[in-house]
C-alpha cells in the first residue's frame, strides 16, 4: 500500500520547499514567514542558520512531482485518446 503525505502548502510555501530542495539553504535568502510554516509542519529542519528538508519534506516533494507528472500524462491522453503509457 503506498502512503501519501497529504500536507496543502501555499503555492509559496511550496515554492520555498522547492529551492531547499535544490539546495537554497541560508535562512536569509528565504521568507521567514514561509521557513516558519514549514518547520511547524516538520517539511524541514533549521541547522544553525540554514534548513535543509527533513525525511517528511523529502516524502512530501516526491509526491507532489509525481502528482505534477500523472497530471501531465492525464492532459496528453485527453488529446490524443488512443495513447496508451504503462
Amino acid at each position: 500500500m503506498k502512503h501519501s503525505v497529504i500536507i496543502p502548502l501555499s503555492r509559496q510555501e511550496e515554492d520555498t520547499l522547492r529551492l531547499i530542495a535544490h539546495g537554497i539553504s541560508s535562512t536569509k535568502h528565504l521568507p521567514s514567514d514561509d521557513l516558519n510554516q514549514l518547520v511547524r509542519l516538520r517539511l524541514i529542519d533549521r541547522l544553525a542558520g540554514k534548513v535543509a528538508l527533513s525525511e517528511l519534506g523529502q516524502l512530501r516533494l516526491a509526491q507532489s512531482q509525481e502528482e505534477q507528472f500523472l497530471a501531465i500524462i492525464r492532459a496528453a491522453r485527453d488529446h490524443q485518446p488512443g495513447l496508451r503509457l504503462s
